[in-house]
């Protein structure tokens, strides 16, 4: 979704579209986890202009699916995404990062709290889905979990241990101990 920064007028200017299953699929794709889509997602997106900057507040949610972390069993997602980024011409930022460098020009300037929020845009448009594609990156769990009491996998025979104990035993001993398992064994 293309919007030219001309077509935001003094109320602002609201877009909606639709990202298919396979936009979905190629925004996640490469996530260690695996995400899938499951549906179509409805993007909502309203736009301020503030002088040369563009303030975006947008909102989604992406119905998912992706093997739980412990058990490895097809899990259910729904992500809700919402956020608000400032978008400030390419230009405008090359000044201020060169007017820092030249204030500081021993340190070398990450960023400040303020810029986090702020992506740079360049000439009279915006391409908004390379943003949605990031926030959506940003709301994915790092750690799916089918359930938050997840047992997983038992680390023996891989039963899933959600569906019934396997009865292996996962005792793992300390290894810095075992040159005192011999003194236990003569004691018995």
């Amino acid at each position: 979704m293309r919007v030219n920064i001309d077509e935001i007028k003094e109320g602002g200017l609201d877009r909606a579209w639709d990202l298919s299953r396979e936009q979905l699929d190629q925004m996640l794709e490469g996530d260690p986890a695996g995400y899938r889509a499951r549906a179509s997602a409805r993007v909502e997106a309203h736009l301020d202009r503030l002088s040369s900057r563009v303030l975006l507040r947008a909102r989604s949610r992406g119905e998912l699916t992706v093997a739980c972390g412990r058990c490895l069993a097809p899990t259910a997602l729904d992500l809700p995404v919402e956020f608000s980024l400032t978008l400030v011409p390419e230009e405008e930022q090359d000044e201020v990062a060169g007017a820092e460098a030249e204030d500081h020009p021993r340190r070398k300037v990450a960023g400040s709290f303020a810029e986090a929020d702020e992506e740079t845009y360049k000439g009279r448009e915006i391409e908004l889905d390379p943003l949605v594609r990031e926030q959506f990156l940003l709301a994915l769990p790092a750690y799916p979990l089918c359930r938050e009491g997840c047992q997983g996998l038992c680390p023996v025979c891989g039963q899933n241990r959600n569906e019934r104990e396997c009865g292996c035993d996962t005792h793992v001993p300390d290894p810095r101990w075992a040159g005192l398992e011999k003194f236990r064994k003569q004691d018995r």
